[in-house]
């Protein structure tokens, strides 16, 4: 064998190997990434575990409480459908701040939001909010001020933008020294799994036609990635809320 077919031979073992490296290495962040994030949570959920009150705290009449999170009832228009336009609420649909409550202290992140939910209802998608709350868990000496002001906003969210919005808010606390994870706080899926399997109408949802907007991804300057592992553990589409109201 001559000494440049030997060479050429040996490069294209380099370059076979450095590809099966390359394989196997995708491999293992994807197999990472899925234990990281985790499986789609199984919740146990019962008509007779859904109450007028959280905690202590009595709710308006169109909103419930079951174990740590708040949800609203259907409003009038409203349809169950296979297509979901899922959205975070804070930074993403409203802008808000941690050092201002109340009911009105808030505004749209942007002017097309309107237009874009009106648009996506008439095209027969089920508006849905994911948000985290964890505040109304924390402030156990001011709940009834933590509860007015979040479901406060979204109401007058609602009201803005036109169209039936179904909301599930998540009000337990993240992992600490003394706890663990609540099951529906974002990035954990139980939101989604009391949706998916309990509160629309026994559709299955098309998960290639339905998608997750969330602020939330991870990027430098963002206040964390629970939006972005959220979707990717239910296996939804993800858009940032500039990319997704400017386009």
């Amino acid at each position: 064998m001559s000494s440049a077919k030997s060479m050429e031979e040996g490069k294209k073992r380099v370059t076979e190997d450095s590809d099966e490296r390359k394989v196997k290495n995708a491999k293992a962040c994807i197999t990472l990434i899925g234990e990281k994030i985790g499986k789609k949570l199984d919740v146990e959920f019962s008509l007779t575990d859904v109450k007028n009150q959280y905690r202590e705290v009595k709710l308006p009449p169109n909103w419930k409480g079951f174990k740590t999170i708040i949800f609203n009832e259907r409003e009038e228009g409203a349809h169950d459908t296979e297509k979901i336009a899922a959205f975070d609420f804070d930074g993403c649909l409203a802008n808000t701040s941690v050092k201002r409550t109340g009911a009105d202290a808030w505004s749209l992140m942007y002017s097309s939001i309107p237009e874009k939910l009106q648009e996506l209802h008439k095209e027969g998608y089920k508006l849905v909010i994911f948000t985290n709350e964890s505040n109304i868990e924390r402030w156990k000496n001011k709940r009834q001020q933590a509860i007015d002001s979040k479901l406060g906003r979204l109401d007058h969210f609602i009201k803005v933008v036109g169209v039936p919005i179904q909301v599930f808010i998540a009000c337990g606390l993240g992992k600490n020294k003394e706890q663990i994870d609540d099951p529906f706080r974002k990035p954990k899926t139980g939101m989604w799994t009391i949706l998916a399997e309990h509160l629309n109408s026994d559709i299955a949802i098309d998960m290639n036609q339905s998608f997750y907007v969330g602020d939330a991804a991870g990027r430098a300057g963002d206040h964390g990635d629970s939006d972005i592992k959220f979707a990717q553990a239910i296996g939804l589409k993800f858009y940032v809320p500039e990319e997704f109201f400017r386009s």
